[in-house]
């Protein structure tokens, strides 16, 4: 039992004076923030049609991301890392999913009818999906999914995505899951006792930021219009004719978010998605 409530008060000042919790939270406020403009931006161009199904709108799942992106600052507010992987692991999951609408659209002949037995498995995950009926589907199907996509499969291996995947899946599982001691929330005053702050923060952080990049990758390598700067409809919704290749330019923000964290992938990443999409990143 807390002899206090003025124990949680404590964490949380705690937190609020120190620096490399300050610097952790601004990130991930920065990543929220990215996401949420990101949507703005996607919204009514991540449409996705599936025979059978039909339209689907991802959208929902930027928007609830952002959200979970907010509540994952709200337990490293309170010290609970334990609560904020947890959270991060949701978080990839639902990032991920809004790839594999795009990635399973593509495969999907939505001028065929067909029966809704006649869908393939990935279909089938999105007709349960959209019907509220999803069950045991594997963040690992997802992956697979998106990496035999013929506009990813080649970068998932040169950037070495899968080994990088499974290396913070673990650490996630064993978060969500309580694998053992060092898997559980700790008072602040704990953490500061054991010097562990610095580390915590900054492995948080780094894998915030590497999920949230993976995503970005892989999903303007599948839909690159989505990151495509408001400039091209603009001069449409007016009247205009757009300047030549001004479809291909690409919001300020995406650019530079992209440049801000491209060292965890890699250097070369957006050279790589400036050859392979012709966004002007």
């Amino acid at each position: 039992m807390f002899s206090s409530i003025n124990e949680f008060e404590l964490n949380r000042n705690g937190v609020s004076t120190n620096q490399d919790f300050v610097c952790l939270i601004d990130s991930l406020t920065q990543i929220r923030d990215f996401l949420s403009e990101l949507g703005y931006l996607a919204f009514g161009r991540d449409m996705s049609i599936f025979r059978r199904i039909g339209a689907v709108n991802g959208n929902i799942i930027l928007d609830s991301a952002t959200r979970t992106m907010e509540s994952i600052r709200y337990c490293c507010m309170n010290a609970n890392l334990a609560d904020a992987y947890s959270l991060l692991r949701k978080y990839r999951d639902d990032l991920f999913y809004y790839v594999y609408l795009f990635a399973v659209a593509d495969n999907s002949d939505f001028t065929q009818f067909v029966d809704i037995h006649q869908l393939n498995e990935d279909e089938k995950n999105i007709w349960d999906w959209v019907h509220n009926q999803q069950k045991g589907l594997h963040i690992g199907s997802v992956l697979k999914c998106i990496a035999s996509h013929p506009l990813a499969r080649k970068a998932v291996k040169d950037f070495k995505l899968k080994d990088s995947f499974d290396k913070l899946a673990d650490k996630l599982n064993n978060y969500v899951h309580s694998n053992g001691r060092l898997f559980y929330n700790e008072p602040y005053s704990k953490l500061v006792t054991e010097n562990k702050i610095k580390e915590e923060c900054k492995e948080l952080d780094e894998a915030a930021i590497f999920i949230t990049m993976t995503f970005l990758f892989l999903v303007v390598l599948i839909n690159p219009l989505l990151i495509m700067s408001y400039d091209y409809i603009d001069y449409l919704e007016v009247g205009d004719t757009p300047p030549d290749g001004s479809q291909y330019w690409v919001a300020p923000f995406v650019s530079n978010f992209i440049n801000s964290h491209k060292d965890v992938l890699d250097e070369r990443c957006d050279n790589y998605l400036r050859e392979k999409t012709g966004m002007q990143i």
